[in-house]
């Protein structure tokens, strides 16, 4: 789905990733998911037991994924609300923004699969807000 959003980021991170291990690619997620989640500032018990599903390597839990669905929803009109707000100043849109971004890249992480992999990232890119740290936590 997002696979071509990727690719505008970074082409060469999308074939580092079909190129890779399971291993090697989860390790990446993993590391990118814990850097967006830093950056966003957001706690939530959905989110720690994402995050801790993918230091596991616990994939495919489809209850959780939809608790963490559910997050990113919550998250995603508190950050519309603000938006419509008139008082509202676009970094504080911005910070609501990146916290459902972030909550967005764990509930792909917590899948698995490749193709969730390029969504997770993706979303990490948006919720990491900058390109420069975002390439440098993949390593590219």
């Amino acid at each position: 789905m997002t696979q071509p959003g990727l690719a505008q980021i970074s082409p060469a991170l999308v074939e580092r990733l079909r190129q890779s291990t399971d291993d090697v690619r989860h390790e990446l997620v993993e590391r990118v998911c814990l850097l967006a989640v830093e950056r966003a500032g957001v706690a939530d018990p959905r989110l720690a037991e994402g995050l801790d599903a993918i230091r596991s390597r616990r994939f495919g839990n489809q209850e959780l994924r939809s608790r963490l669905d559910v997050l990113t929803e919550e998250l995603d009109e508190a950050a519309w609300d603000i938006q419509d707000r008139d008082d509202a100043s676009d970094d504080e849109y911005r910070r609501a923004f990146v916290k459902a971004r972030a909550v967005a890249a764990v509930a792909f992480a917590v899948d698995g699969t490749l193709e969730a992999s390029f969504d997770s990232l993706y979303e990490a890119y948006h919720a990491i807000d900058g390109e420069a740290a975002f390439l440098r936590s993949v390593g590219d």
